[in-house]
């Protein structure tokens, strides 16, 4: 009898806590209490292109490779002010030659399997075949790997070069394999339709929004609107197209590393003159080519070099107030008149620029404007952007807009290599191209180039482009995306 009394207790226990177990929620292997917090009803929805990959070396739409930050980290991770922070890397030692990377072996991928320098000799030599990260590694030619280190060899001296060091590291397969890749990073991929967090994921704050289901957006121009309707809860609009569309939903305006600019041609008998470059650069009206042009979606750029970018904050800017005074005094110096006397020498230059965006055009009317007042006559040429760069390479201008978007470590060899894609009109084998080259080789300072470029003005900056961020009104967002992360501060995101 008492045996079958103690039995009917244990039994009665075990129901119990069986009881108790229902009512629980399991989560990165621990039992928890269920929560409004860890309720998955209201997922955050990002645009995604089915038809293209979730590989970060294999995507080409814009919506899967800005999914790429979620899925995977870099060896290091780039902060918004530009300096480098070790992520898998332990240590980055960046040499004349080289750079050697210590590899933090405390990291995993998200399948728990430890991440090795043969993983990141792997991601290496994809990255510097894909389209989306090449440009950034030009300067890296190779990569060797022993234990647990990396040597990444350098065509030329960068003592910014860990700035490029934050490519995905996605774990090793085979060539035959046709699964999702691994990462390491907040999220990992459930199915083509979800992200799940991932629990193995460094950081202390996890994300609050555990999953995010993708939709699959057949156009970029549909984003906008489905952000609007409620369809996705998030979206990039990066004004490229020189328009911006404004809709009833939340907005940020974000900085990115795009750098408009005035080409100047060099070769011209006008221009060739530094004192009129200077000039040009000088009359340049920024900060009403930052308020009208671009709608205020922009930041005046005093250097090649983004205005968030931690160096800057050493350096001793020249005086600007009598900017117009000096450039006339400059014009004159060179033999220019500012009259409307067909004896004087009154300079005339043409301004090429592409006619379907609308910023620009508006810039180059602005900048055409500006120089007319100091007695430059200027010709604003609107053209198809096929013929626009059919007269850039056929050296058929005087002035250019132009855009760039920068690397991490803030590169003007696209400007002062002799392929570079801004080099049009600049002499690459100029003062100012040494005076650079010294400047990475640590042999001059920053302050040194940025008084040099001031002199030599090969070209004028004249502002860092936004693009605007979109969020659902029922997303709350703590914490924006940065310039070099738009997903950095998504894990405060939540409903």
């Amino acid at each position: 009898m008492k045996k079958a009394i103690r039995f009917l207790c244990l039994l009665m226990c075990v129901i119990i806590v069986l009881t108790a177990f229902t009512s629980c929620t399991v989560s990165m292997g621990e039992i928890k209490p269920a929560s409004a917090e860890m309720d998955d009803s209201n997922y955050l929805k990002l645009p995604v292109r089915n038809t293209d990959s979730l590989n970060p070396y294999l995507a080409k739409t814009e919506y899967n490779i800005a999914l790429s930050s979620l899925l995977f980290e870099g060896l290091v991770k780039v902060k918004e002010d530009f300096t480098v922070e070790n992520v898998i890397a332990s240590k980055v030692k960046v040499g004349a030659e080289s750079v050697t990377v210590k590899i933090n072996p405390s990291y995993c991928f998200s399948d728990s399997s430890p991440i090795t320098a043969a993983d990141v000799e792997y991601s290496f030599n994809l990255a510097k075949e894909s389209d989306t990260f090449k440009k950034q590694l030009e300067n890296f030619e190779e990569i060797s790997a022993s234990g647990d280190s990396v040597t990444f060899k350098l065509k030329s001296p960068d003592i910014y070069a860990s700035l490029c060091l934050d490519f995905p590291i996605v774990k090793q397969q085979t060539e035959d394999y046709e699964g999702f890749v691994t990462g390491s990073g907040k999220y990992k991929i459930e199915n083509n339709q979800t992200l799940i967090m991932n629990e193995k994921w460094h950081s202390k704050e996890m994300p609050k929004l555990r999953r995010i289901r993708l939709v699959n957006m057949l156009d970029t121009a549909s984003g906008h609107e489905s952000v609007e309707t409620g369809n996705i809860s998030y979206y990039f609009q990066d004004m490229s197209s020189g328009n911006y569309l404004r809709k009833n939903v939340r907005t940020h305006a974000t900085l990115m590393t795009n750098l408009v600019f005035l080409g100047m041609n060099s070769l011209n008998e006008n221009l060739e003159k530094i004192e009129v470059r200077q000039a040009v650069s000088l009359l340049i009206p920024k900060e009403t080519i930052v308020e009208e042009s671009y709608l205020g979606y922009a930041e005046v750029a005093d250097t090649p070099f983004i205005p968030s970018w931690k160096e800057l904050k050493k350096i001793n800017f020249s005086e600007k107030s009598e900017a117009f005074n000096e450039a006339t005094e400059l014009l004159e110096s060179a033999g220019y008149s500012r009259g409307n006397d067909v004896t004087q020498n009154i300079m005339r230059l043409r301004l090429i620029v592409n006619d379907d965006n609308a910023f620009k055009v508006s810039a180059a009317e602005n900048i055409a404007t500006a120089l007319k007042s100091a007695g430059i006559v200027v010709e604003v040429e609107k053209l198809p952007f096929e013929t626009f760069v059919l007269r850039l390479q056929n050296g058929e201008y005087e002035l250019y807009i132009g855009e760039m978007k920068m690397t991490k470590n803030m590169s003007l060899y696209p400007f002062f290599s002799l392929n570079g894609g801004a080099s049009y009109g600049i002499n690459t084998n100029s003062k100012i191209v040494a005076t650079y080259n010294d400047f990475l080789n640590g042999k001059v300072t920053l302050q040194r180039f940025v008084d040099y470029f001031e002199v030599a003005a090969p070209f004028a900056p004249i502002c860092f482009r936004s693009g605007i961020e979109m969020y659902t009104n029922e997303l709350s967002v703590p914490r924006y995306g940065t310039v070099t992360d738009r997903f950095e501060n998504i894990y405060s995101w939540y409903y």
